[in-house]
């Protein structure tokens, strides 16, 4: 099975299809020269890289709407800091 034909599997069969699919890549990736292993290895590191961007664009996109929200949008960062700080030294 190709990791294409994977998209045409039920819902209830996606599960299976994940390790169909980690299978399908991992028996690609073995018959591989090392010089290609190292590319891959270099590209999913990107791929995490990446994910990991998108979601401090997705927490600061969330924080700015709260800060909107509660009226505390015109504070900088520093000045959220030494309120932060002054809360918990207060505790």
């Amino acid at each position: 099975m190709e990791v294409g034909s994977l998209l045409s599997i039920p819902e209830e069969n996606m599960g299976e299809a994940k390790r169909l699919s980690e299978e399908i890549i991992l028996e690609k990736l073995r018959k591989l020269p090392s010089e290609r292993k190292r590319e891959i290895l270099d590209f999913v590191e990107f791929l995490e890289s990446r994910e990991k961007s998108e979601r401090w664009v997705e927490f600061d996109e969330w924080a700015m709407n709260l800060a909107k929200e509660k009226g505390f949008a015109h504070l900088t960062e520093q000045e959220v800091a030494e309120i932060v700080s002054d809360l918990r030294g207060s505790i």
